[in-house]
């Protein structure tokens, strides 16, 4: 209920955070698009992300891009999210914390369901979806269609998607097995950059004459566009093999496929590897927008990549307690290439797809491979000790790189041990308490970023004597982390409260430090130790039989101990910048979300409030030894109120299975900044979108 009731069309890091310790922005501003999720501060690269227990993070740039599976949330029935350091379901370990999707709706009995959407920005959804219910006792099919437009809140944000979710499962006396396949091609316009924080406010207008406002997109005056499919495939299979043992496994398939295309002005003619003579030789490493004014540049960054793995896990039940030993094994590839697309001002026979003049071409591989045991014991009626650890093994490879011939082969080999106890667990006061230890590599663009390399990147390894590089010792070391979780809960008839605490002490911790890359992603380096802790709390009571009212309050502080961060270029000379006992930044250190739900007969209303306290968005932008800070470095404290309200005509003649509902976000207009970063020309913000509606009518046949 609490996942239907949610605001439609959003993206799910949208409904995530209502969750405790959970903020969010979108690049589109009004949350369709590229929506990016924070756990307690921690980034999306390091929060392990599953859907079945099918890690969903980005082999190899750790990232989750909830855009290649918007709309999932028509097929999920649940969504499990575990806060700190700890393994997922199959072993893969995330820093901040864990989000398993669960998406396989297969239900008893059959229907039809055909949904229609419209709302400010121009935004559509067509959706149409069926359940074949139980046949013969064995089988279960389900389908779900959709078609999703959008402009988009800022400019040139618009999205255009379609999306299918197809699969069966069959029921044996001993087993279930679910085939199913989920996924869409999407075209959209890109909006990675953000926006001055004067333009918040009121438009400002740049040297050049150029009138910036809060939804003001420079990709616009570039055309920027992604165009990417990316289908899954699933075979998830569940086998009792005595009454005391069980084994679960999932295979999967996943092919992304697609482009970028964006302005590329910024870059060098060296970069484009331009011929002899298009600029003067000595304006060869300057961008051409001052090389050569009077060009223009669409440049398509293309990616082919798979990945596939099988994920096997036997559970154990006897009277010692219950024991599950789990794998995964996963082998993911990619290729990556680069190219002048269209230009003006530039020789025809390097442009387009008959040139085919590759600016950069090369390949990546990822190995994954884990072992996970974990074992839960009653040692005492209110006494449960869970003891987990897994090993887990990666592997970096870099091949077939053209015009550089870097070959990278780098790995890992971490032991992630955990200890917890619950008291009085199923009770109505219970409390548990857990420590852990986690460590995860960089991602490989920390160790070298083949994109960039015609920009001068090297791989960011330790160089020897000759010049060469040592690859066992990498410049960005991985992270490492104890994690100390405590709680309790108290349940009763009317109401429901908790509160949990947390230590998190880091050696080595992966921040964000530097420029960002051509996408608007920070680059990254080890911060040597900092320190995260806070409290969190969650309450729920039902006042009446029709009133609800919960809420959950986040409060923590996040510290570098000890960090040099080095700004500059290494050929002119870096300067060592000492950011110890600063914050972290991303880091609000109060977040907060409350509810307030009526509902009556086939009534319900909703009020919703999200909360976050100031947040600074570089290592430099606050000094707590004096208590200043600087606010053009820092995202101001926000609240943002939204509303649905629906009616239900089920068992009401003929409007029976019709239901319509109103959701109005930003109900108050506020100009409300969610998240920035200091991009090359200077700091950037990303703005939520001002108040907008969406409505649906949905009508299911039983």
């Amino acid at each position: 209920r609490d996942l239907e009731e949610l605001p439609a069309m959003k993206d799910l890091p949208v409904d995530l955070s209502t969750l405790p310790s959970i903020t969010y922005h979108t690049e589109n501003g009004n949350g369709i698009g590229y929506s990016t999720l924070r756990m307690r501060g921690f980034d999306q690269r390091r929060i392990a992300v599953s859907i079945n227990g099918i890690p969903q993070n980005d082999p190899e740039d750790f990232n989750v891009f909830w855009i290649n599976f918007f709309d999932i949330d028509g097929a999920v029935e649940d969504i499990q999210v575990q806060r700190g350091a700890g393994a997922s379901a199959y072993g893969s370990t995330g820093i901040g914390g864990a989000i398993n999707i669960v998406a396989r709706p297969y239900r008893p009995n059959p229907y039809a369901q055909v949904e229609v959407g419209a709302g400010s920005f121009a935004t559509r959804r067509l959706s149409a979806e069926a359940n074949t219910g139980l046949i013969n006792d064995r089988y279960v099919g389900f389908a779900r269609f959709s078609r999703l437009v959008s402009d988009g809140y800022r400019e040139w944000s618009w999205t255009r998607f379609w999306r299918f979710f197809v699969g069966v499962t069959r029921y044996g006396d001993r087993s279930t097995l679910t085939v199913q396949t989920y996924g869409g091609p999407q075209r959209d316009g890109l909006a990675f950059s953000g926006i001055p924080r004067a333009a918040n406010d009121s438009p400002v207008e740049t040297p050049d004459g150029t009138i910036i406002g809060r939804r003001f997109n420079a990709s616009g005056f570039t055309r920027d566009t992604e165009n990417f499919h990316q289908p899954h495939v699933e075979v998830h299979h569940e086998l009792r093999l005595t009454d005391r043992a069980k084994l679960d496994q999932s295979l999967f398939w996943v092919k992304g496929e697609g482009y970028f295309d964006f302005g590329a002005t910024f870059r060098s003619a060296n970069y484009l590897r331009l011929p002899a003579g298009v600029v003067p030789d000595n304006l060869r490493g300057l961008p051409l927008f001052i090389s050569l004014p009077d060009a223009a540049v669409t440049f398509r960054a293309y990616l082919d990549q798979w990945q596939a793995g099988w994920l096997p896990r036997i559970s154990l039940q006897s009277r010692a307690g219950r024991t599950t030993i789990g794998a995964e094994m996963r082998l993911h590839r990619s290729l990556r290439w680069g190219r002048i697309e269209s230009a003006q001002g530039l020789p025809t026979e390097i442009v387009g797809s008959d040139a085919d003049r590759r600016v950069y071409e090369f390949r990546g591989e990822k190995l994954i491979g884990s072992m996970r045991l974990s074992h839960a014991a009653r040692l005492h009626p209110r006494l449960e000790v869970q003891a987990d650890a897994s090993l887990s093994y990666s592997r970096y490879r870099v091949y077939d790189e053209s015009f550089f011939n870097n070959e990278i082969k780098t790995a890992y080999l971490f032991a992630n041990p955990r200890l917890g106890v619950r008291w009085n667990p199923e009770r109505a006061l219970s409390a548990y308490a857990s420590i852990s230890y986690a460590s995860r590599e960089p991602r490989l663009k920390s160790l070298y970023d083949g994109e960039e390399a015609g920009a001068g990147f090297l791989p960011r390894f330790e160089q020897r004597g000759d010049g060469t590089f040592d690859l066992t010792r990498p410049l960005v070391k991985p992270e490492h982390l104890v994690d100390v979780e405590l709680g309790a809960t108290l349940r009763r008839r009317t109401f429901v409260l908790s509160l949990s605490g947390y230590w998190m002490e880091f050696f080595d911790e992966i921040v964000p430090s530097g420029s960002l890359d051509q996408f608007g992603v920070p680059r990254t380096g080890n911060a040597e130790r900092t320190r995260h802790f806070g409290l969190e709390s969650e309450i729920a009571t039902q006042l009446t039989s029709s009133l609800e009212i919960a809420g959950n309050l986040a409060i923590g502080r996040a510290r570098f101990v000890r960090f040099s961060e080095f700004v500059g270029a290494a050929q002119s000379g870096t300067t060592a910048l000492d950011r110890s006992h600063n914050p972290i930044p991303a880091f609000p250190e109060r977040s907060g979300h409350a509810r307030i739900a009526y509902r009556l007969g086939g009534l319900s209303a909703i009020l919703r409030a999200r909360y976050a306290s100031r947040q600074f968005i570089d290592n430099s932008a606050a000094t707590p030894e004096d208590g200043t800070y600087d606010s053009a470095l820092t995202v101001d404290a926000y609240l943002v109120l939204d509303g649905s309200i629906g009616f239900s005509f089920n068992e009401r003649g003929a409007l029976n299975g019709l239901s319509v509902t109103l959701d109005l976000n930003n109900m108050l207009n506020d100009k409300v900044l969610l998240y920035g970063n200091v991009g090359p020309i200077g700091p950037q913000f990303f703005p939520t979108a001002t108040r907008h509606m969406f409505a649906t009518v949905r009508y299911t046949m039983r």
